[in-house]
């Protein structure tokens, strides 16, 4: 399996498949076969397009088409050889293009260059308008289709890798919220240690802080009381700082707090902030003035870690209605560290209070909003969006979308080549009829030159009908209508004349049948 899977295998067993028709060619016995030059140059053609269908997708649908293009119109034998030789190379290529080429103005643009390339070899090579017509209609089909197919199959592909890591990203979430639960228990057990044992330490302390006072001991012995007292509680202290380290709460702002006396704390440890307060401030006890004083001040920690020294611009509105808040600073590119997890729960604190909040960097600034009303609203509830989820939801679009086009393009060609093919026959039937009355003035032995202005413009076929009797020796003969309208029972009727020497030597009337 490992052997299968190796780029050079696939490449030559893709060749060998795409071969198979080459070498049918040349075995068939069908009229116009091919020979074994042409059976030669068919298969380096076959192994030139797989070996750029990775490194240049567009470039192997031009070869494909190319070549499709010139066995299909350029060779003088029947087309159906031609045309099933080169057909699954072309229908191949395209959809390895649509697979590999992500861009649709690339492969627009590409496909462009390569109508434009082939019709205009097909043009030197043939020389004929019905032959260009033919290959500009097939490149048309065989590139458009097969790559929206290809496509369509690349997104679907997106849409599966967008769900596995949609399901990565879960897991990771998952592991994380279980880590977190972890974290959190253990925060707990310390709080609970704090508690416990500060409260027994404290006693330990008192009840030696009453040895070191007892009259009835002796000097050392208070003196080695004192030391234990203090061991105590130094020990104490140092257990409640380890616990307020694993907090993961900053501290609680002091009741009767205001967004002034932050802003000027913040300023008397060196920040540059510019204050803007508006209106009147709620209650300061109240939990959404609280809740404004919260962003003010996680905004203000935010800017000292993430721009130090950057001015910092507050603005705070108090409207009857509810509170705005703005904090701007300049986004430095500068961080003393933190991973934002204080926004995410200021986040949090704002939804709960029932009110609004933004925070991210625009023009090179960073600011925080929130709304935050004096009243009591509705909980907007959590966002449950993620990254994964998004990129999973665009993906299906993508297929969705793309399965759409390739139908309706497919369709659209299909009816379009319906219907421009019914335009040809019925331009063919209309412009090549030589009416019944001119064809009875017709006699063998008048010239070339007496018969041209009865003949129409153009010959119904060029090649001989498989009901064409024998023609008079070293002849030349036209095949005109005998009448307009290409779809009736008598569409196969035709009427021969054959000139030698520019003298009209015979004329027939074919059935058809």
């Amino acid at each position: 399996m490992g052997v299968l899977h190796s780029p050079k295998v696939r490449d030559a067993l893709l060749w060998a498949v795409l071969g198979l028709p080459v070498w049918w060619a040349v075995a068939t016995s069908h009229t116009g076969r091919f020979a074994w030059w042409e059976c030669v140059i068919g298969l380096a053609v076959v192994a030139g397009a797989v070996a750029l269908r990775r490194p240049r997708p567009l470039w192997a649908v031009f070869v494909a088409l190319t070549a499709w293009a010139l066995a299909t119109v350029a060779r003088s034998a029947p087309t159906e050889v031609g045309l099933v030789a080169m057909l699954p190379l072309a229908v191949a290529m395209s959809y390895s293009a649509g697979v590999r080429v992500a861009e649709p103005r690339r492969a627009a643009a590409g496909f462009a260059w390569t109508t434009a390339g082939v019709s205009a070899l097909v043009a030197v090579a043939t020389r004929d308008d019905g032959a260009l017509l033919v290959a500009v209609i097939g490149i048309a089909f065989l590139g458009t289709v097969p790559w929206l197919v290809g496509r369509h199959r690349r997104q679907y592909r997106d849409l599966v890798r967008a769900g596995w890591e949609r399901a990565e990203q879960l897991e990771r979430e998952q592991r994380i919220i279980a880590e977190q639960a972890r974290l959190r228990e253990r925060t707990r057990i310390a709080g609970d240690m704090h508690d416990l044992l500060g409260h027994e330490l404290s006693l330990v302390a008192l009840r030696i802080g009453g040895l070191e006072v007892a009259p009835d001991l002796d000097a050392r012995h208070r003196e080695v009381a004192g030391e234990a007292r203090a061991a105590v509680t130094s020990a104490a202290q140092r257990l409640r700082e380890v616990v307020e380290m694993l907090r993961e709460e900053p501290p609680p702002l002091a009741p009767g707090g205001s967004v002034r006396e932050l802003v000027e704390r913040a300023e008397d440890s060196g920040m540059r902030i510019r204050l803007a307060e508006s209106g009147e401030p709620p209650d300061t006890t109240s939990m959404r003035q609280r809740a404004v004083c919260r962003v003010v001040q996680e905004a203000l920690t935010n800017a000292a870690k993430h721009a130090p020294g950057a001015e910092v611009s507050v603005r705070v509105d108090h409207e009857p209605g509810e509170t705005s808040v703005l904090v701007a600073n300049s986004a430095t590119g500068e961080s003393t560290g933190g991973g934002g997890y204080g926004l995410v729960a200021l986040a949090e604190r704002v939804r709960l209070a029932g009110g609004e909040f933004h925070a991210g960097e625009r023009g090179g600034e960073f600011t925080v909003r929130a709304r935050i009303p004096q009243e009591a609203q509705p909980i907007a509830p959590a966002s449950e969006g993620s990254e994964s989820a998004a990129r999973l939801a665009a993906a299906r679009r993508k297929v969705r979308s793309s399965r759409t086009v390739a139908i309706a393009v497919a369709t659209g060609c299909v009816v379009g080549l319906a219907t421009l093919a019914g335009a040809i026959a019925a331009y063919d039937a209309v412009t090549s009829v030589l009416s019944p009355a001119d064809y009875q003035r017709l006699r063998p032995g008048q010239s070339r030159a007496d018969v041209e202005p009865y003949l129409p413009s153009r010959t119904r076929i060029d090649d001989p009908p498989r009901s064409d009797p024998p023609r008079p020796p070293g002849a030349e003969c036209l095949y005109y209508s005998t009448h307009h309208n290409p779809f009736d029972e008598r569409r196969l009727e035709l009427y021969r004349l054959c000139f030698r020497a520019d003298v009209l030597v015979g004329k027939d009337f074919i059935a058809g049948r």
